[in-house]
């Protein structure tokens, strides 16, 4: 192996470790997120709760700053850049949404209802799924893809859950409440449909790896 070979080796490999590190954050927010609906704290503890998020999601900003400055000095990466770098968003969008989710909680009071139990524990599953994914990048097989089709059946739960909640919320009088919950679903949706993109992705560097 020529030394430029042994020289560039390494810094391909990071780009599989800070992808894998920025899916584990995100996956470690989303979990956060449903600890906090299983609880149903009370306003003191869900401030606690929100600042943990809080440092997740700033750690998680580091790691996509990371991404983005391997891109920027990188002469050679082990997949497409753009690639890498739409990957490394959605990842941080769906963090961003869970922790933008908690800080609703605070803000609007929301009461933990069993449709955002089921909303939280379906993008739960869904997020592990992706990060499954996304750590088999660096040696793709046969699990990699499964993992994608759970991600993606996950979202498409997330969708049904979305358009039930809605529906049975729109029969309330109380617009205060509607209001509230709705953004509540709105960001829990966002977040889900940014697992589908990652999933996407994920799919996409697999099938140019092909190539």
């Amino acid at each position: 192996m020529s030394k430029l070979a042994q020289w560039l080796r390494p810094h391909e490999s990071r780009f599989f470790a800070l992808l894998e590190a920025q899916a584990r954050q995100a996956q470690r927010g989303v979990h956060l997120l449903g600890e906090i609906v299983e609880m149903k704290p009370g306003e003191a503890e869900l401030r606690r709760y929100a600042e943990r998020m809080r440092v997740l999601e700033q750690e998680g900003d580091a790691i996509r700053r990371n991404v983005i400055e391997e891109l920027i000095r990188s002469f050679m990466t082990p997949m497409d850049r753009e690639d890498i770098y739409d990957l490394s968003r959605s990842l941080d969008d769906i963090l961003d949404y869970a922790h933008t989710t908690v800080q609703e909680f605070l803000v609007y009071a929301i009461p933990f209802e069993p449709a955002i139990h089921e909303m939280a524990g379906a993008l739960k599953e869904g997020v592990d799924a992706l990060a499954e994914a996304v750590a088999g990048l660096v040696k793709p097989g046969p699990s990699v893809h499964a993992a994608i089709v759970r991600a993606k059946k996950m979202e498409n739960r997330m969708e049904e859950l979305y358009r039930e909640s809605n529906a049975e919320l729109f029969l309330s009088q109380d617009v205060h409440h509607i209001f509230r919950m709705r953004e509540v679903y709105r960001h829990l949706s966002n977040a889900a449909d940014r697992l589908d993109r990652a999933a996407d992705m994920v799919g996409s560097i697999l099938i140019k790896g092909l190539g």
